[in-house]
């Protein structure tokens, strides 16, 4: 049997239930299997669990909870593409409490209150997917959920086609959303409100606790987590494809992996999520966006703040985000971001990186090492990239180099590679899962076999890869 937690506790339940949440019984995979544990996290976690004992893959696979566990399921409504969509909540996600520093959620355990017409599960090829590419992200030192483990099953879930159901633990450090905000604000709950906001200063905020000005100052620091995030994203090429505002962290968290990807050429127009034909979700609109869902967290917290106070807040996100962004790219460069020339060398480093074949997740590592040798196809270009090293080159900082190089990931989780990986899975071997978590655990800087195998040979009009909301 699993030794309990001394940390663990369930500070949600401290709030009403059926108001904020609605206890729920996990539903069974059939025949579960692991398809990898996080080993590395595990160890972090200190979570005084056996994986090898059955009594842990049932309950991480929806079968009998654990007895420290509490499962239950959030209500929360939301901005979805632009429009306002009432109430959506956990609909295939129950959380279970918090230890170790995280808030623990079993994705895919089945139908809850809040799943409308969906089934409550999660699919191999998502599960998979979320697992990596949070993963990915953590070892890229961006701001993410973590995954702990993947459970695959003999349950048939049936999407475009019939899929392998599975669970996926997930970790954050909330799972607040402007979503939770927007439910009873729009409802005129002013009360239960201000409840679930003073709530989220208790967790995330708790020096804030008592402050006469807590709600403002609360305010400003999800904005400024926010602009760090978008900025991280916007530097390393990654797109959310769904930035609703039920998806959106007020930990300032990456969170909700669904149609997610990196940009290969450097493209402010590219959309992956082929349900978003308006581009609302493009990669180059992420920081308006943002700012869009700040500005529809600010209106929920009209009834505590002074409007004039949360507008003036709001206008800082622009000029956040820019600095943000400005710091994260000096920083992957090894270069200080006061620097004059960041500026330039940034708009070279797009340049080149926007034309055909060039795969923008490599560009660190080609300044950081002249012998990188990745998937881009450079040939063309040696001696605009020569150019680029050597202007790059006059403006770094030793002193930085290795913290730049620590992050400078050596293969990409592309596309194609995530495809191929999940391919196998579903015909039952888990190998490739494991190893590429193994390899973001060791670090990005170093090689990854089975990157290598599996993503080394890009499709062609990769540019173009789409991926839909179910991803």
């Amino acid at each position: 049997m699993a030794n309990p937690s001394p940390e663990w506790r369930a500070p949600y339940t401290s709030l009403s239930e059926d108001i904020f949440y609605a206890r729920v019984s996990p539903q069974p995979l059939l025949n579960p299997r692991w398809v990898d544990v996080n080993q590395a996290l595990v160890s972090q976690l200190n979570c005084g669990m056996d994986f090898d004992q059955q009594d842990i893959l049932n309950a991480f696979s929806g079968g009998r909870p654990l007895h420290y566990w509490q499962p239950l399921a959030q209500v929360y409504s939301g901005h979805q593409f632009g429009q306002w969509a009432g109430q959506l909540g956990d609909g295939r996600g129950l959380y279970l409490g918090v230890s170790s520093g995280y808030e623990w959620h079993l994705k895919g355990a089945g139908h809850t209150p809040y799943s409308r017409f969906g089934d409550g599960r999660s699919v191999l090829r998502s599960a998979i997917r979320e697992y990596l590419g949070s993963e990915y992200l953590h070892a890229l030192g961006i701001p993410t959920t973590r995954a702990l483990a993947v459970v695959a099953s003999d349950t048939p879930v049936q999407r475009e086609t019939t899929e392998t159901g599975a669970t996926l633990m997930r970790l954050a450090k909330s799972h607040l959303r402007i979503g939770h905000f927007e439910h009873f604000y729009h409802r005129h709950s002013h009360q239960h409100l201000r409840e679930i906001a003073e709530f989220a200063i208790e967790q995330l905020d708790p020096d804030l606790s008592g402050a006469p000005d807590r709600m403002e100052v609360a305010f400003t620091r999800y904005v400024e987590r926010s602009a760090k995030l978008v900025a991280c994203w916007m530097a390393v090429g990654f797109v959310h494809g769904v930035m609703n505002t039920d998806n959106t962290a007020l930990s300032g968290e990456t969170l909700d992996y669904g149609p997610y990807g990196f940009i290969m050429d450097y493209r402010q127009d590219y959309v992956i999520n082929h349900t978003d034909q308006a581009g609302r979700y493009a990669f180059g609109q992420q920081p308006r966006v943002m700012h869009w869902n700040l500005a529809c967290l600010a209106e929920t917290l009209t009834p505590f703040v002074d409007v004039e106070t949360l507008g003036q807040i709001l206008n800082d996100f622009p000029a956040q985000y820019h600095q943000a962004f400005r710091s994260e790219m000096a920083r992957r460069l090894a270069i200080e971001p006061e620097n004059e020339q960041l500026p330039e060398l940034i708009e070279s480093i797009q340049k080149l990186w926007g034309l055909a074949g060039m795969h923008y997740p490599e560009v660190f590592a080609h300044l950081l090492d002249d012998s990188f040798v990745g998937l881009s196809e450079t040939s063309g270009v040696d001696q605009s990239l020569d150019e680029l090293r050597h202007l790059w080159s006059k403006e770094t900082s030793p002193d930085l180099l290795n913290l730049a190089r620590s992050q400078s990931p050596s293969w990409i989780l592309s596309h194609w590679l995530l495809d191929r990986v999940i391919q196998h899975a579903e015909r039952g071997d888990d190998e490739p899962v494991r190893s590429l978590r193994q390899s973001m655990s060791d670090g990005l800087m170093n090689p990854s076999e089975t990157a290598a195998l599996l993503g080394g040979s890009p499709p062609e009009a990769n540019s173009s890869y789409h991926l839909s909301c179910s991803s």
